[in-house]
């Protein structure tokens, strides 16, 4: 017993240990279990998560998967694979070696932006999607990373940082956008491809829009009346909304308080299962100024949005989406003894539906906005309630699309109708409205190394009657990294309501202005030439550009009775060159542009008013200490011709302004965001002569946003 006792003693250890043992033995059978890898990719700039980047292991081409919203993917790695690569739109390309072992290994990704995100999709050039690299117009983008890097929340306070592009401000409040020359009323606005209404005095203010519902603006300089009819003379900004993640939700939510009285709230998030997506946003913002205006005694502008968007999609390649827009703004500013009030309303809506047919496209879209204006003045600080005069305007666009292959051509076709209506103490009438049928086409050809673009649109309205505007691009594509563009082009403004209509008649100044209904559109010829060099740590842009135009529209000397009146009277020109370039330093992106500028108004010989002559500007950001990201941008803006005399000689001419703001970004735990800042850091002020600047601007914002959920 004693012996038996003493082999079972050596024989049951000895048994579990073969068997705690076997599964060591598989790599001598040639049976190694994979390795689980697990990758989290973030943006390296401002550590959130990246969506959608692809996973590539090993040698090959092909992606083993992608991203979810949390910028997380969880796979096994085969024996041997040791090389990881990771991909994305506007990210340089991230390879790394795998540690060896079939234990689980984590990888924390941190990709770099690239200079200039070629690969990215568009769709302003060509009203269909294509990569950013192969539009043949000039195509700038501003991504949804780059719009935070500035700190703005309000769409004009972000463009008027861009090359080309100045601030329009002036009486009655608000702060729009020149572009090469051309003004505020020149420039077309769209928000996914549809017009936004909403001038007061031919100016559409910008900052009545918010960025928190953006993922991305497109700029396109130059006439683009071809695609999209009136006021696309100057060029085009398209504000493209935020998509839902490819799954689960997110959200976020935004505070900031700042000098002057700024305080801004705003919320937003995404869902998507399936086909079904939706996203929705909403804020207010508050500020003690009056957009475009300098003056700060007793001003502020008060809003609050809200947006919201549904889009379905299904497996045979068809989808039907709808968006509505919601705006409500009051604001209140001071000139000589009486105080201006600007009550305004904005409502959009938008209903879209398309199909994949082979390798072409069908969409169509109605759109629908309206914006009321409510002008008032007192000589206290609040509006009489029954007082002002109104302004109420309305658009109804149906457009049908066609994207496909013609022959060894492609082809964007299309035609629009267009029912604009306007309400108005002002008038001669108390409603008017105007009827237009406008059909377009634009072909693509491309031959070796070069792609040229012929295009018309033929726009009939019943008032104006009719217009054509055509225009031939060319791309050529000398290298991978250089590519030239050209572009000849036309482009027109029809007359607004009040141009034909107007009346109003001002009895203790002495004098009226009343419309003219005989006024034809006004048009320009436009040409431009430019080079692109593009590397994946810098870049070089450079264009020269020339803009004859006749025939616009200015009110002209009063006749005896001290009536003033519109006509198509004035002719001039614009002509510039833009040089912008930048470059990847290490962790650090610095940038830099100039704009020159020469204008003409060719009845007095002198040059266009509030157009500066040069404008330079620099950018750069970076880690700095303690994981903080800072960024700093700065703009010297030339000498300004702001008035005229009746002979047409220049009486004043507003100096040079410099100015610089500087952001400080810093990621907390559990989603938290901190950043700080200062707009016009160096406190420059020069009174009225620079509508819009008035003094520094400190602020604090904290932002939380969640991951993907299920």
């Amino acid at each position: 017993m004693r012996g038996s006792r003493a082999w079972r003693a050596l024989l049951v250890p000895g048994v579990l240990g073969l068997a705690h043992a076997a599964p060591a033995v598989a790599p001598a059978q040639g049976i190694t279990p994979p390795a689980t890898l697990e990758v989290r990719v973030v943006d390296r700039d401002s550590s959130r998560p990246v969506e959608g980047a692809e996973i590539i292991l090993g040698d090959t081409l092909a992606s083993v998967g992608r991203t979810n919203s949390e910028g997380e993917w969880r796979g096994s790695v085969g024996d041997g694979v040791r090389r990881l690569r990771v991909r994305r739109l506007g990210y340089l390309l991230h390879e790394s070696r795998l540690a060896p072992g079939p234990t689980p290994v984590r990888e924390v990704v941190r990709l770099a932006p690239s200079i200039v995100p070629l690969g990215a999709m568009v769709v302003t050039a060509a009203r269909r999607e294509q990569r950013l690299a192969d539009a043949v117009v000039e195509t700038e983008l501003i991504s949804r990373a780059e719009l935070e890097r500035t700190g703005a929340t309000d769409v004009a306070a972000a463009l008027v940082e861009r090359s080309g592009l100045q601030l329009d401000g002036g009486v009655p409040a608000g702060a729009g956008v020149q572009m090469r020359g051309f003004d505020s009323r020149r420039v077309l606005v769209l928000i996914d491809g549809q017009p936004l209404i909403g001038r007061v005095n031919g100016n559409l203010d910008l900052s009545r829009l918010s960025l928190a519902s953006l993922e991305r603006v497109e700029i396109v300089k130059g006439p683009q009346s071809i695609l999209y009819g009136s006021e696309a003379m100057g060029g085009v900004v398209n504000l493209i909304t935020r998509s839902a993640p490819e799954s689960g939700r997110t959200g976020s939510l935004t505070v900031l308080s700042g000098s002057q009285g700024r305080r801004e709230a705003s919320a937003e998030g995404g869902w998507r299962r399936g086909g079904l997506s939706a996203t929705a946003d909403a804020g207010a913002r508050h500020l003690d100024l009056a957009p475009g205006l300098a003056g700060e005694a007793g001003t502020f502008a008060r809003r609050w949005n809200g947006a919201a968007r549904l889009r379905w999609e299904s497996e045979a390649g068809g989808w039907l989406e709808g968006s509505v827009l919601g705006i409500d703004e009051r604001q209140r500013y001071r000139a000589g003894q009486l105080f201006h009030f600007g009550d305004n309303t904005q409502l959009g809506a938008r209903v879209a539906a398309g199909r994949a047919i082979g390798l072409a496209r069908l969409s169509a879209t109605l759109s629908a906005s309206s914006f009321d204006h409510l002008s008032r003045s007192s000589t206290r600080d609040v509006p009489a309630s029954d007082s002002g005069a109104r302004d109420r305007q309305r658009l109804v666009q149906g457009e049908l699309l066609w994207n496909g292959i013609l022959g060894s051509a492609l082809i964007d076709a299309g035609l629009a109708l267009r029912r604009e209506s306007i309400e108005a103490d002002r008038l001669s009438d108390e409603a008017y409205h105007l009827l237009g049928v406008e059909p377009f086409a634009q072909l693509t050809v491309t031959r070796g190394a070069f792609n040229v673009s012929p295009g018309v649109r033929l726009s009939w309205n019943e008032r104006w009657g009719d217009f054509v505007a055509p225009r031939l691009a060319v791309m050529m594509r000398a290298s991978e990294f250089l590519v030239f563009r050209g572009a000849l082009g036309r482009g027109f403004r029809a007359p607004d309501f009040k141009e034909l209509y107007l009346r109003f008649v001002n009895d203790a100044a002495g004098y009226a202005v009343i419309g003219n209904p005989d006024l034809r559109p006004e048009h320009s010829a436009s040409a431009s030439l430019g080079a692109e060099w593009t590397g994946a740590r810098s870049y070089l842009r450079a264009t020269a550009f020339g803009n004859d135009y006749r025939d616009f529209i200015e009110t002209g000397a009063p006749d005896v009775s001290g009536t003033y009146t519109y006509s198509n009277v004035a002719r001039g020109w614009t002509r510039g060159v833009e040089l912008e370039g930048g470059v990847l330093a290490g962790a650090w992106r610095l940038d830099g542009g100039a704009d020159l500028l020469g204008t003409r108004d060719l009845a007095t010989r002198t040059p266009l008013l509030g157009r500066p002559e040069y404008t330079l500007r620099f950018g750069a950001s970076g880690p700095t200490l303690a994981g903080v990201h800072g960024g700093i941008t700065a703009a010297y803006t030339g000498p300004t011709p702001v008035s005229r005399s009746p002979e047409g000689r220049i009486t004043e001419e507003r100096g040079g302004f410099f100015r610089l703001d500087a952001r400080l970004v810093r990621q907390l735990r559990s989603g938290l965001e901190l950043s700080v800042g200062a707009t016009n850091a160096l406190d420059k002020r020069l009174g009225d002569a620079w509508p819009g600047y008035t003094g520094r601007q400190l602020y604090a914002q904290v932002r939380w946003g969640t991951s993907a959920l299920p």
